[in-house]
């Protein structure tokens, strides 16, 4: 599945480069218009972050993200700020068919595990984005800066014992470089768990890529940066991938 992303900061469209917002590039799209284009080009599914919640969890664009989305025809999940059982109340009822977690799903795993029994695992999905060190890949939070006592294997079998079969999964190191995705962190993550749903994001620059994360069993293919700055268009992604 090719999955179109949007990240959102003072109401408009974005990039940062490796998470960084000193790095922010905007773009001159209007949210809800570049959304329907990607939902009229065939994707499935829709990707947003929320920047400016992300950053500051008072300032969540919840109410502008909803009003851009409200036509949409495709479901679409959300993630950025989320840091409490109200916020997941709000987006699944602005309209999101899933909320994405990431920082409190490494660090607050009972917090999310009853969210996950309140809501159904049908609509979470759980972000984790990783590090590769010398023992293995390794989650990290807070801006990246810090590293999790959890591996990400464990994490995942701990997700997936609660019945989530969704994983955004984000080798730092590629993220926002346009050189190709981590091909070892996702070869590593089928193997492990061939029963999940993986959505391989960063570094995906390529037609190519996109043919051999799809020959890899990939769920899903987040596509950011590609698609705004014109790499290739939503149907071209689609066309390798059928």
């Amino acid at each position: 599945m090719i999955i179109p992303a949007l990240d959102v900061l003072q109401n408009q469209i974005v990039r940062l480069y490796q998470g960084k917002y000193e790095t922010v590039q905007f773009y001159p799209f209007e949210l809800g218009a570049r959304l329907k284009e990607y939902a009229d080009s065939g994707a499935g599914k829709l990707h947003l972050v929320d920047l400016e919640g992300a950053r500051d969890p008072s300032k969540k664009q919840w109410q502008h993200i909803q009003a851009a989305t409200k036509a949409l025809n495709v479901p679409y999940q959300v993630g950025g700020g989320i840091r409490c059982e109200q916020d997941v109340s709000d987006w699944l009822k602005a309209g999101a068919s899933q909320v994405v977690i990431g920082s409190m799903a490494v660090e607050k795993r009972e917090q999310v595990k009853a969210w996950i029994e309140q809501f159904g695992a049908e609509h979470f999905v759980i972000a984790l984005d990783v590090n590769k060190t010398a023992t293995g890949w390794a989650p990290a939070t807070h801006g990246w800066l810090t590293e999790s006592e959890f591996g990400l294997l464990e994490l995942v079998d701990f997700y997936a014992n609660l019945g989530v079969i969704d994983f955004l999964c984000t080798d730092i190191s590629k993220d926002g470089t346009m050189t190709g995705p981590s091909f070892a962190l996702y070869e590593d993550l089928i193997k492990h768990n061939p029963t999940i749903k993986v959505q391989a994001s960063g570094g995906v620059s390529s037609l190519d890529d996109i043919k051999k994360l799809k020959e890899l069993g990939i769920g899903g293919i987040i596509l950011g940066k590609s698609l705004l700055d014109g790499a290739f268009s939503v149907e071209q992604a689609l066309a390798v991938t059928r």
